[in-house]
């Protein structure tokens, strides 16, 4: 039994290619492969992490000013992603926070003026 590795680089590495047809790598910083087609910048998506993501942020005082926090990754779905302040409540989506791309945002009564510097989301998407 063999087993095939495809390359390993980061998106930013990446993002420059033009990969050839066939060509397959695996985007480190993403999770995810990418096949090229010969006209694609970058390779085109053909795979995706299926599992889970959750991550713990310790709020900084930048994230109490601009009301956000910057995930690793862009969920897959936006609306199934789970915020719950640790010790806490979960958030309700679209009314205590919205997500745009990999930065969950917040304001109103839900999480407004409750959160304080090195308070911990956690966040499942």
């Amino acid at each position: 039994m063999a087993i095939f590795k495809v390359p390993r680089i980061t998106t930013t590495q990446r993002s420059t290619l033009i990969l050839e047809v066939g060509e397959i790598v695996y985007d480190t910083d993403q999770n995810n492969f990418y096949g090229g087609d010969n006209e694609t910048m970058g390779g085109f998506l053909i795979g995706q992490s299926t599992g889970t993501e959750i991550e713990r942020i310790s709020l900084t005082e930048l994230n109490i000013e601009s009301k956000s926090i910057i995930l690793n990754k862009v969920p897959l779905d936006p609306e199934k992603v789970k915020l719950t302040p640790e010790c806490g409540i979960s958030q309700v989506f679209g009314i205590d926070f919205t997500v745009e791309g990999n930065k969950i945002k917040w304001g109103g009564l839900g999480l407004d003026n409750f959160l304080d510097t090195s308070d911990v989301l956690i966040i499942n998407y």
